[in-house]
């Protein structure tokens, strides 16, 4: 991990714990907010991998990939912008579906990591296995949509202070002769 990606990791993690905290203190605010910024963040990712497609990855074999994962991404970026103005419990629900999907792809990660031996599959496996139960508690309490909010804040600081926590580790350069 280079310089650059360390400190955009410690700058996003900072930023979704202020928005989790704005969440649990004012959710009519938090929640616009957040669905704003996650909808932008998708929309750019989304542009960036269009451009990367268009400049470079045309030319590559199997860059179609990347066309459909940029209009997958735009498109989930749109419709999370589009949700903004809608009631709380949607946008709840949006985020226990967003978990519940990078919970699956995390434990799809780790089934291959570990198919490959790569030592990297526990890591991948315990954070699929920690989306997952997040989205389980979340359906378990769908009734009560303050402590649905209390579980996904708590989660988003969670995950945030673990991200800051892998930006300051160390890792290991790899010189090729």
């Amino acid at each position: 991990m280079n310089r650059f990606t360390r400190i955009w990791n410690i700058f996003t993690s900072l930023l979704v714990i202020a928005i989790s905290m704005i969440m649990f203190v004012v959710p009519d605010l938090g929640y616009g907010l957040a669905t704003l910024i996650l909808g932008c963040v998708l929309l750019v990712s989304g542009v960036k991998q269009l451009l990367y497609y268009l400049s470079m990855g045309i030319h590559m074999v199997g860059g179609r990939i990347i066309l459909y994962r940029a209009l997958i991404t735009m498109d989930i970026g749109l419709f999370t912008i589009s949700i903004h103005g809608t009631g709380q419990r949607y946008i709840m629900f949006y985020f226990i579906l967003y978990y519940a999907f990078a919970g699956i792809v995390s434990v799809f990660r780790a089934l291959e990591a570990r198919r490959v031996e790569a030592g990297s599959w526990k890591t991948c496996l315990l954070e699929g296995i920690y989306d997952l139960g997040i989205v389980l508690i979340c359906l378990i309490n769908n009734n009560s949509a303050s402590i649905m909010l209390d579980i996904l804040c708590l989660s988003l600081v969670i995950s945030s202070v673990t991200r800051i926590m892998i930006a300051f580790r160390k890792s290991a350069i790899i010189y090729i002769p």
